[in-house]
């Protein structure tokens, strides 16, 4: 094996900041507070739910569909008010 069965090129297009394909200056990902609400509340409701599911010996199936209900209902939330927000912004070297 020579070592080629990784593809170091794609993660190295995994870059935040990027040309424009329209006008070819420097902008970034805009990351909103919500989105990071969003995935720190799912990480919040998951460990909830395991510790809920571990201290509560039977029904986990209720439990399940608690978190799952939760995860959609907090996703669905951050999609609606993130609906006509700008994606990228102008980067830190664009004049």
């Amino acid at each position: 094996m020579t070592g080629d069965f990784l593809q170091w090129r794609k993660f190295a297009n995994l870059d935040r900041s990027r040309n424009c394909p329209l006008c070819g200056k420097d902008i970034e990902f805009r990351l909103y507070p919500e989105e990071m609400a969003v995935r720190v509340l799912s990480i919040a409701i998951a460990v909830g739910g395991a510790y809920w599911a571990h201290h509560r010996g039977e029904g986990y199936f209720t439990i399940l569909l608690s978190v799952i209900a939760a995860l959609i209902v907090l996703f669905v939330f951050a999609k609606f008010r993130l609906r006509g927000q700008q994606r990228f912004k102008k980067g830190r070297h664009s004049s």
